[in-house]
């Protein structure tokens, strides 16, 4: 995580007092820290900002129907003002948000800012502490956040209490992956066929998946790593996006 925007994020937390996400009220924010926010249809992003020192307009994408989305769409815009302090214009899809540009840095420095917005580090770390990784908890935790699945589970995988990895299949094959630092295996190949020793396999082949974590070999991710053995197993659940043919799938060892 980028210190500078985590403490951009922390700053206007603090300045406002803010004690629980469900203070947060991002258009009223933005109303009192001088900035416009608009909705209209648009095609190819879910957000854009156009924005000076002072000033900025947010444009959020009127056809998405999703409101958590839309949250973390405002807040990573608010990212690229807060963090770039000058003259810019920006237009962010979903490969921008959650995606395999995630990594460019204005991008991921965008959205390191709104993780610490709307889950701010000790409000995060205190509603996951003690309770097990699992599908119920992400739900919960996205729910009580008011984000999306996409955006918990990274920052789950990013400070949760149990080193976690995260990765988003399309169509079956490695969209990204979000590895936490303390995780065995720093590496997941982007591009690649997910493997048939998975459950995520299943998924794409129309076959049931188990609800909740199971454990698979760890090869099915982790093919030809130095860290694992031929009888390490790994644990996975997933939770689907049939609509976008897509599968988040979260990867934890015991």
């Amino acid at each position: 995580m980028n210190v500078l925007a985590q403490a951009n994020a922390t700053k206007l937390i603090d300045k406002y007092c803010y004690e629980s996400p469900s203070e947060i009220n991002l258009e009223a924010l933005l109303y009192a820290e001088n900035l416009k926010l608009k909705e209209e249809p648009l095609y190819n992003c879910e957000g854009k900002i156009l924005f000076d020192e002072d000033t900025g307009i947010i444009t959020v994408n009127s056809l998405s129907k999703d409101a958590n989305q839309k949250r973390f769409t405002i807040a990573h815009e608010m990212g690229h003002f807060y963090n770039e302090k000058g003259k810019g214009s920006y237009r962010c899809g979903h490969h921008e948000l959650y995606g395999t540009r995630r990594n460019l840095t204005r991008e991921a420095d965008a959205n390191d800012f709104a993780a610490e917005m709307l889950m701010h580090e000790k409000w995060f770390v205190d509603f996951v502490k003690g309770k097990m990784l699992s599908t119920k908890l992400l739900i919960n935790t996205a729910n009580h956040f008011g984000v999306s699945l996409s955006a918990t589970a990274i920052r789950y995988a990013e400070i949760g209490t149990h080193p976690a990895a995260v990765v988003m299949s399309k169509e079956g094959k490695v969209k990204w992956s979000f590895i936490n630092k303390g995780f065995r295996i720093q590496f997941i190949k982007w591009g690649a066929e997910v493997s048939d020793l998975s459950y995520t396999s299943d998924f794409f082949k129309g076959d049931p998946i188990p609800a909740e974590a199971e454990d698979v070999p760890a090869r099915a991710w982790f093919k030809g790593s130095f860290y694992i053995k031929d009888g390490d197993r790994v644990n996975e659940f997933n939770i689907p996006f049939k609509s976008y043919n897509s599968i988040l799938t979260v990867l934890y060892f015991d």
